[in-house]
């Protein structure tokens, strides 16, 4: 009753302690923002194991990331820079750190002919710094400050000498002591591309053993340079020195090649997000270190991984993964790019986005395809001499060469693939400025290597014959620009030369928008609106414009007549030009619209003249390249072009002036309905004779 309850006095404690006895929580689930992202765990595999190779390869097609264990001497020339910890008491003979058990009986030797190879997973080992100096200390290495920015990451070059003696700890102790003083050197070895380099090159390039039972194909970078010091082996192999803690932010390496991290000393930890999943990580900004789903509710879903690696491991992104690492021990480590069959259609498809300048793509392909030619070509020759000589074939064929014809079929289609584009290229987009061409080299023309692609697999297929058949070609029909000619009955061709800008055709095809493009009469623009531009009539006019108003937009040369649908008093918009089509198909698209080649988002600040983008404001999805950018006020309009409509967005450069119709108000001709009596300029427009007349241009009708 209420009465009993007045009698009973409360205290406040009492309160608060029974009202937070009533707060249960369910311990059955993870509630924190943290909880929500699952850090996986990266797959180990030993690669001596059975099936190993065949479990490498379904991962590397799916994008997984693994480490690869039970390998010895992937980094062989660390032998001359390690010595045995003093610490420890050695109860083997000096070289206990080789080991050959493990590797089948033809694995033994790495690939320069070495008896040995060095096992690092015993991790008795140290830096001898000494001897680093004495061999590498006169090379110039690139630094960074630690924990350093992706976007700018190198600092300069110092001697590797300088960097070893002050910026590498000389014993753990020191390095701890001046970590927890902030004493610590700032700099950070970073990704030193030692082949390049005629004294390192030469020394440590050709030392490592390849990874065993086909783990990974034969490393196809090897063909790319005809460097003396790195000839035949990879190019991209690079070396990463860092105390404790250096870290990199969260990011990709483009160019689609496959990536390795292998620790020598000390210990690496290494975060990694799948590949299809970048739409996850909001263009990079989503940190995985501290987790905020509120701001970035999609990281949920992200598929992330976290492992640490130690020498003997070998970490092994596929192409795209997205990767930060952190020390967590001073760690020199050993990291090279890989290119092999199962990356190839990404590699070329980073030619075609143009997403890694730094990569002569166009040469790898093309010196590797000669390399292969050239292999498979010896053995035939070899195998003709013997059949023709009546002597035994069987044991000319080994399984290398098997492997380089499989290479070389598989290398084929992209080679097409190369040939099919430049082809493409060359009819829509022309040869352009003949002036900046001749300061290129020479591009290959990979038509004629596609053929003599097919023409090498055509006489291995038939090498054992007395007489090899003749290969009957099927080379497809090759692009051209079918205005030029007569295709149609009754169509007469067309002098392309007048349709023209800088060398570029403006158009190629039998289309209706072309056709219709072509038909318009004494429309050019430069010809007769020569004030448009130096007067900025549209960016005058832009304001005043109403739905259903008409004016003269450019379009390439021509002038055509375009109706109102709308004023967009702010637009951020990119003018892109199609890959597969003239330049009278370019158009503006608002930001919003376009994707990376990936389907990726792009954020505006990226998007810059030179991009490759997908056009998504169609069904279909079309590539393009941004020209410019804009970010003002733009004006969707419908273009009459003779009998062809379409729908723009024209900026106002584009805009010429008010149309008119062929007689003005007056009745006369040529003159616009204020245009004072001033005799109109050729084809129609008023030239002003001051700024307020400008928006009043007129525009005649073309016959």
């Amino acid at each position: 009753t209420k009465a009993a309850k007045s009698d009973i006095a409360i205290d406040d404690n009492d309160c608060e302690d029974e009202e937070e006895s009533l707060v249960v929580e369910d311990a059955t689930l993870n509630w924190t923002d943290a909880d929500q992202v699952i850090f996986r765990e990266v797959k180990r595999i030993n690669v001596n194991d059975p099936g190993a190779a065949a479990i490498v390869k379904e991962d590397r097609i799916n994008g997984t990331p693994v480490v690869l264990v039970g390998h010895v001497g992937w980094a062989n020339f660390a032998q001359r820079w390690l010595t045995e910890k003093k610490s420890e008491t050695k109860e083997a003979p000096s070289d206990s750190h080789i080991s050959t058990a493990e590797l089948p009986q033809e694995e033994a030797k790495p690939s320069n002919g070495n008896a040995m190879n060095l096992d690092l997973s015993t991790e008795k080992y140290e830096l001898d710094i000494p001897k680093m100096i004495k061999d590498i200390g006169d090379e110039d290495v690139p630094v960074i400050k630690r924990n350093y920015d992706e976007v700018k990451p190198i600092h300069g070059t110092i001697p590797a000498a300088k960097f070893l003696s002050e910026c590498w700890p000389a014993s753990e102790t020191e390095a701890e002591l001046q970590d927890s003083k902030k004493k610590a050197p700032k700099f950070y070895l970073h990704q030193w591309q030692f082949p390049l380099s005629d004294t390192a090159g030469g020394k440590l390039c050709h030392q490592n053993n390849p990874l065993p039972n086909g783990i990974m194909g034969e490393d196809l970078l090897k063909y790319w340079l005809d460097l003396p010091q790195c000839k035949l082996d990879s190019p991209l192999q690079y070396i990463f020195m860092g105390r404790t803690d250096t870290n990199s932010r969260l990011h990709k390496d483009p160019g689609g090649l496959e990536i390795s991290i292998a620790p020598i000393t000390g210990q690496k930890e290494c975060v990694l997000v799948h590949r299809d999943d970048s739409r996850c990580l909001y263009h990079l900004t989503a940190s995985l270190d501290e987790i905020d789903l509120q701001r970035f509710p999609l990281l949920s879903q992200a598929r992330v991984y976290k492992t640490v690696i130690k020498p003997g491991e070998i970490l092994l992104m596929p192409n795209g993964t997205y990767h930060q690492c952190r020390n967590i021990t001073p760690c020199l480590s050993y990291s090279r790019f890989h290119l092999d069959t199962v990356n190839l259609l990404p590699f070329v498809m980073s030619l075609v986005n143009g997403d890694a300048p730094e990569i002569e793509h166009r040469d790898v392909l093309w010196n590797l395809a000669s390399a292969l030619i050239k292999k498979v070509d010896e053995v035939v020759d070899l195998v003709q001499d013997r059949v023709l000589a009546y002597r035994d074939v069987t044991d000319v064929v080994t399984g290398d060469t098997r492997e380089t014809v499989e290479t070389l079929l598989a290398l084929r289609n992209f080679i097409r693939e190369v040939a099919r584009r430049d082809e493409v290229n060359k009819a829509v987009k022309g040869p352009g400025d003949k002036s900046k061409e001749e300061l290129k080299p020479e591009l290959h023309d990979f038509g004629v290597l596609a053929a003599d692609v097919d023409v090498c697999l055509h006489d291995y297929r038939y090498r054992e014959s007395k007489e090899i058949p003749k290969l009957k070609s099927r080379k497809g029909k090759v692009l051209t620009n079918t205005l030029s000619k007569g295709v149609r009955k009754n169509c007469v061709g067309r002098d392309l030369n007048k349709f023209m800008i800088d060398n570029k055709p403006v158009v190629v095809f039998n289309s209706s928008l072309e056709n219709n493009y072509m038909s318009l009469r004494n429309a050019d623009v430069e010809k007769h609106y020569p004030l448009a531009d130096k007067h900025k009539v549209g960016k005058a006019l832009i304001g005043k414009l109403t739905i259903g108003d008409m004016l003269a937009v450019r379009l390439e040369q021509k002038c055509v007549k375009a109706e109102v649908l709308e004023v967009v008093p702010q637009m951020k918009a990119a003018y892109i030009s199609f890959e597969d089509y003239p330049s009278v198909y370019d158009e503006y698209q608002p930001f919003d619209l376009l994707r990376l080649p990936s389907g990726d988002e792009i954020t505006h600040d990226d998007i810059k003249p030179g991009l490759v983008v997908l056009d998504f404001s169609n069904t279909n999805e079309y590539r393009a390249v941004v020209q410019s950018t804009i970010d003002g006020p733009m004006v969707r309009v419908k273009l009459i072009v003779s009998q062809h409509t379409l729908t723009r967005l024209v900026s106002p450069a584009m805009i010429l002036g008010r149309y008119m119709g062929r007689w003005g108000s007056s009745g006369k001709k040529g003159l616009s309905d204020d245009s004072d009596g001033k005799k109109a300029a050729p084809g129609g427009i008023v030239s002003p004779s001051t700024t307020s007349d400008i928006s009043d241009i007129a525009v005649e009708e073309e016959s």
